[in-house]
């Protein structure tokens, strides 16, 4: 038993380590010390019952197994700034062979890892003797006790471990549903409570997992050319941006009811303003997100696919295969880089832009943080570092760039150096809000200054929308007073879950505002057409807006809105889309099951890993 608690001790010193090299806080965080007792607990309450001499065996090989699973956790960090997943192990391979550079990963500190060895395998031989206090507790204190004594560790191991689990809960709220960040819940639950939460996801997930048949993959396939056949031989726009630089820019909680709003005499945002008037602006392009957030905007984007129901793509299925926007561009010779200055590992990005077709990535450790507002870099550090690489970058180039700066809670109003005046609402949140929407207007202010300085402005073909939207629900009424909207209800509330699309082509072409219904799974379309790619082939979702004769916006929940309705299928409700005025939701059946019918392909085709072979067929069934 002496061995068993001094190993015990051993490997919960190893584990507070580790935390404190992938950059957590020990001994300020009560939850993590007492998720790493649970978990110890758990892991030693089965020896009790076990004999002495396997006991020690036991001891050995699961302080061994920890150590190994400390150090590739380690490895992996060092490599990719984030922590190992089940789903990630058979993508280490796809996205770079960490062998090649694993004597370059290990310090000589990381020896400390296996000090206690020198120590403790003398013991476990001695141990092995099986003393005579072993003899006496295996004889004289039968089955009872021990099987008693094990109950209590297990059970005592569990209190723990859920309390620490509830405390990181508590504190950042469906976490642990996304695991958009893998590293803080370690360094907050502990290694080993990580990957048993990892472990239990991922097995419930293969377990929910429903494979499709021959003819089910059939009937999607057929619906993909089906749709494609709908795509017009003439279109408008296409190839205006041939062989010209692509850049993409997604801007953090950007809403749309901001553009073209005043606050006291000053334009909210006076630069995205200023570049609608020289480009094509889509007013009614809606936010498709769910769980994933900011990723799932990405995704969209990048793939024309629907997010998941439930979690997040880039946590979920990052080994997928993709037809994505930086993979049918490299196809045309460009270069493609994704640019987000945050760590690495958040949101999976490290693994999930190689499986996108990004190039690079270039990420935290990329950039110097010269100025940092919030959560990290400022925007415009970011995008003056930004262009500083890609002036020298030989195009065509597709480059895509995520901000940071107007991340929720927008509470870092001093830096913005009081730069709008927003009155009476100062300091709370919507005034916060505004201040830091002026403050990324600004910054792409910058960025649109930049291109034009470097003589790129005219071979650039620029995309800026928003990812998601910045106030929640629970504070609708703060935004109807700023917008002088009565009655806040849900069709208003639906109807204002806009994010601004901006695309703006060489020579102004194109500018002017349209109509049509649209979000982010129909961006990616929309630029293959002004590309001058082909889409006939390629499995997209969306519809190239330029060149639609409808619209449609389809939330994740299965909300619509098209040019004439909106409809809310969970409430029972529809709405005409301009009066607000309640409509018979019984008239739109056929449309409310369509809607369904394509959020499951996308749902089907992401669980089952289709995209491949929905390319393969396309190809091959040209017409």
């Amino acid at each position: 038993m002496v061995t068993s608690i001094i190993t015990g001790i051993a490997i919960f010193i190893k584990l507070l380590y580790f935390n404190n090299l992938i950059g957590g806080r020990i001994y300020s965080i009560t939850g993590l010390v007492i998720s790493l007792i649970g978990a110890l607990l758990i892991l030693l309450c089965l020896m009790p019952v076990i004999k002495a001499k396997w006991r020690v065996r036991s001891m050995l090989i699961l302080d061994i197994v920890i150590t190994l699973l400390i150090i590739s956790n380690l490895l992996f960090y060092r490599y990719f700034n984030d922590i190992i997943t089940l789903p990630v192990i058979a993508q280490i391979i796809m996205v770079g062979s960490v062998s090649s550079s694993v004597i370059n990963l290990i310090h000589a500190s990381d020896l400390l890892f296996f000090i206690d060895f020198l120590i403790l395998i003398p013991a476990y031989i001695k141990a092995n003797k099986q003393s005579q206090y072993a003899k006496y507790f295996y004889v004289k204190h039968r089955w009872p006790m021990r099987v008693l004594l094990s109950i209590a560790l297990l059970a005592a191991g569990f209190v723990f471990s859920y309390y620490g689990i509830y405390l990181l809960d508590k504190n950042q709220p469906n976490i642990l549903t996304t695991f958009y960040d893998k590293s803080y819940i370690a360094q907050h639950i502990g290694l080993i409570n990580y990957h048993a939460i990892d472990a239990f996801k991922y097995i419930k997930e293969e377990m929910q997992k429903k494979p499709l048949n021959e003819d089910e993959k059939e009937k999607i396939k057929l619906w993909f050319k089906e749709k494609n056949a709908l795509t017009p031989e003439e279109r408008e726009y296409y190839g205006l941006g041939r062989g010209k630089n692509l850049m993409v820019v997604q801007v953090e909680a950007l809403q749309g009811f901001v553009i073209g709003k005043k606050i006291n005499g000053m334009e909210i945002t006076p630069n995205l303003n200023a570049l609608i008037e020289k480009s094509i602006y889509f007013e009614n392009y809606y936010c498709e997100t769910a769980a994933g957030g900011t990723s799932d905007a990405e995704f969209l984007v990048n793939t024309s696919l629907y997010p998941l129901k439930n979690g997040a793509v880039y946590m979920k299925y990052p080994g997928n295969y993709y037809y994505s926007l930086p993979k049918i561009l490299k196809e045309k010779g460009y270069v493609c880089f994704a640019m987000h200055a945050y760590k690495p590992g958040f949101w999976n990005r490290s693994v999930m832009y190689p499986s996108l077709g990004f190039d690079e990535y270039l990420n935290k450790n990329h950039y110097e943080h010269d100025e940092v507002i919030g959560m990290g870099l400022s925007d415009k550090s970011f995008f003056r570092q930004s262009m500083d690489y890609l002036k020298n970058v030989k195009g065509p180039y597709y480059a895509f760039l995520v901000t940071l700066t107007s991340h929720y809670p927008y509470d870092n109003t001093e830096a913005y150096n009081n730069a709008l005046n927003v009155g009476e609402l100062k300091g709370t949140f919507l005034g916060n809000y505004l201040e830091a929407i002026h403050y990324a207007d600004a910054s792409l202010g910058y960025l649109i200054d930049r291109l034009k300085e470097e003589g790129l402005w005219d071979n650039t073909v620029l995309a800026v929308y928003g990812d998601h939207y910045a106030i929640s629900k629970d504070r609708k009424d703060e935004l109807a007073d700023f917008l002088d909207i009565d009655d806040m209800n849900d069709y208003m509330w639906v109807k204002h879950q806009k994010v601004p699309l901006i695309i703006h082509l060489p020579g102004d072409e194109g500018a002017g505002v349209r109509t049509i219904p649209g979000g982010g799974l129909d961006l990616m379309p929309t630029l293959l057409n002004i590309m001058g790619i082909d889409s006939k082939t390629v499995p997209m979702m969306g519809r190239d807006l330029l060149n639609s004769d409808e619209g449609l916006a389809v939330m994740r929940n299965g909300y619509f809105i098209d040019d004439n309705y909106l409809c809310l299928p969970a409430d029972g409700a529809a709405y005409d889309v301009k009066t607000g005025n309640p409509y018979p939701i019984e008239n739109l059946k056929d449309k409310i099951d369509n809607i369904f019918m394509e959020l499951d392909i996308s749902q089907k085709i992401l669980e089952n890993d289709m995209v491949e072979e929905i390319r393969n067929y396309l190809l091959n069934n040209k017409e």
